[in-house]
């Protein structure tokens, strides 16, 4: 991404204002990847900046950047074809902690579901390293109703690469960014997709 392109991000996310989730602006590093399967194309951002470096500021954050007219999202990762694809495609997600698309809401229970709305009890695959589902319940059963957001997102274990949950505050380096088809499961305000349930 050229110098001129940041810096229409960083004035774009000045615009909508600064807040708590952080004021860094991200940088596309290495190769852009086409998952043919999916048709959406993939890439490894990082952070350049102050922390907070979180969850959050990185899904509102890499809406501003486009791919072959395409903007981002942090990334989707439906079935295990894609999870793999990620893998293959990119070392560095075999070796640093990294932001992706899933969130829970703790409400009644905890919600899981991705950036552009769709639920994950709605597909087969799971990545969660161990005791991770047990986690996020426990979490969320504390906080019944409250609307918090846990963030997920892949980390190199010692069985490969798995998901894990972090905080509203968790910092993180690196996100993995999706450019899907336009139209295709557009991403949802957090606030849309909580009036749906």
């Amino acid at each position: 991404m050229s110098v001129l392109a940041s810096m229409m991000v960083a004035v774009t996310m000045m615009m909508q204002g600064v807040d708590d989730t952080g004021t860094a602006i991200a940088r596309p590093i290495g190769d852009v990847y086409l998952n043919e399967e999916t048709g959406s194309y993939y890439q490894v951002f990082d952070f350049v900046g102050k922390p907070p470096h979180t969850w959050e500021h990185a899904r509102r954050m890499v809406k501003g950047y486009r791919y072959e007219g395409r903007e981002g999202r942090l990334a989707v990762v439906r079935d295990i074809s894609t999870h793999y694809f990620l893998i293959m495609k990119f070392p560095k997600l075999r070796q640093q902690k990294m932001w992706i698309g899933l969130r829970a809401t703790c409400n009644e229970t905890a919600d899981l579901e991705w950036v552009d709305g769709t639920s994950l009890m709605d597909q087969s695959f799971r990545g969660f390293g161990d005791g991770v589902l047990r986690d996020i319940s426990r979490v969320c059963r504390a906080r019944k109703d409250s609307g918090d957001i846990l963030p997920v997102y892949y980390e190199p274990d010692q069985f490969g690469v798995r998901w894990q949950v972090g905080s509203a505050r968790t910092d993180m380096a690196y996100m993995m960014v999706e450019f899907p088809v336009p139209g295709d499961d557009d991403e949802q305000p957090l606030d849309e997709a909580a009036a749906k349930q």
